[in-house]
C-alpha cells in the first residue's frame, strides 16, 4: 500500500525542506531586523529632534530677555522657524507641543537655580558662633 515511498529519495527531501525552512527563518529575522531598525532610527530621530528644540529654546532665552509681553510670542516664532527649517515636514501642530514641552523643562531648570542659589545664601548667612 505504501509501496510508492520505497522510491523516494529521503535525502533529498530532508535537504530541500531544510533549505525551506532555512529561507523562512531567513526572511522572518530579516523582517525583524528591518522593522527594529526602523523604530531605533525612528526613536534617534526623535531624541535629535527633541535636542535641537530644547538648545533652540536655550537660545531664544539668551536672545530675547523678558522685557515685556510680546517675547514670549517671539521666542516661539524664533524656535519655530528653527525647527521649520530643518524639519519642513513637520506640521505646526506637532511642533508647538514639542516646543511647548522644552518650554516647561527649561522653566523648570531655572527654578531649580534660582532655588539652589536661594539655599546657598540661606546658608551662606548663617554665623558660625
Amino acid at each position: 500500500m505504501l509501496d510508492f515511498l520505497s522510491g523516494i529519495d529521503w535525502n533529498l527531501v530532508l535537504t530541500y525542506t531544510l533549505k525551506i525552512i532555512g529561507t523562512a527563518l531567513g526572511t522572518v529575522f530579516i523582517t525583524l531586523g528591518s522593522i527594529l531598525f526602523a523604530k531605533l532610527k525612528q526613536k534617534i530621530g526623535e531624541a535629535r529632534l527633541q535636542l535641537f528644540i530644547d538648545r533652540c529654546v536655550k537660545a531664544a532665552e539668551q536672545l530675547f530677555p523678558n522685557l515685556g509681553q510680546k517675547t514670549g510670542q517671539q521666542k516661539y516664532e524664533y524656535v519655530l522657524n528653527l525647527v521649520k527649517e530643518k524639519y519642513p515636514k513637520l506640521s505646526n501642530d506637532y511642533l508647538k507641543a514639542l516646543i511647548e514641552g522644552a518650554v516647561f523643562s527649561v522653566s523648570e531648570e531655572v527654578k531649580q537655580i534660582a532655588k539652589a542659589q536661594e539655599e546657598v545664601i540661606t546658608t551662606s548667612s548663617l554665623k558660625v558662633s
